[in-house]
């Protein structure tokens, strides 16, 4: 699929198939803030090489102690919500991006499920983006990954229950080893045991 601008959207909501390729990247954004491109492309090879399967997968969990909703593109971001949001709305990719065919009025109408991006920063999800990767050197079958704010909001939010408080995220996962199975799920729920909040 052909996009331009900012794909933010669409990586972190990726559908749960293997990526096979980004293109075009003279017409998209850095995928990671205050970095160039090859920067940016760089920095994902590095969660490519700790676990090139599950690169981009999404997966959602909901914290109960703060009614949080969390939902992680594993090697690239994790969006934290400040209230519980209901499963379909989560999984589908805000439209940060625009069609490539710009002039096309009918371009708009893409083949899967979007979501307006909120143009009120202070009413988006909390970003944290992916910032390293090592494994457990047992095999390199336990995975740490570090997700760490890049950008600041001038928001004012609530110190006790808000995620704009977070300063990053930990994600402890498996090496994932893809099957078919796995591949024609839906989408996988991580235990809460597995992320931490920093």
């Amino acid at each position: 699929m052909d996009v331009r601008g900012n794909i933010f959207g669409l990586l972190a909501a990726h559908p749960n198939t293997p990526l096979v390729s980004l293109h075009h990247l003279d017409h998209t954004h850095a995928i990671f803030p205050n970095m160039t491109t090859f920067e940016a492309l760089k920095h994902l090879l590095v969660a490519a090489k700790a676990d090139s399967q599950r690169l981009l997968q999404q997966t959602v969990c909901y914290d109960r102690s703060f009614s949080w909703t969390i939902s992680v593109s594993w090697g690239y971001a994790v969006q934290i919500f400040g209230n519980h949001v209901f499963l379909p709305d989560v999984i589908r990719a805000q439209q940060t991006f625009g069609a490539w065919q710009w002039w096309n009025p009918s371009a708009d109408s893409f083949t899967f499920d979007t979501t307006e991006h909120n143009p009120d920063r202070c009413r988006r999800p909390t970003v944290f983006f992916f910032d390293t990767a090592n494994s457990d050197g047992k095999g390199g079958i336990k995975i740490k990954s570090s997700y760490r704010r890049r950008t600041q909001e001038n928001c004012s939010f609530d110190v006790a229950s808000s995620p704009g408080k977070l300063e990053g995220v930990r994600v402890w996962s498996n090496k994932l080893d893809l099957d078919t199975k796995q591949v024609l799920s839906t989408f996988r729920f991580l235990p809460p045991e597995q992320l931490i909040l920093f």
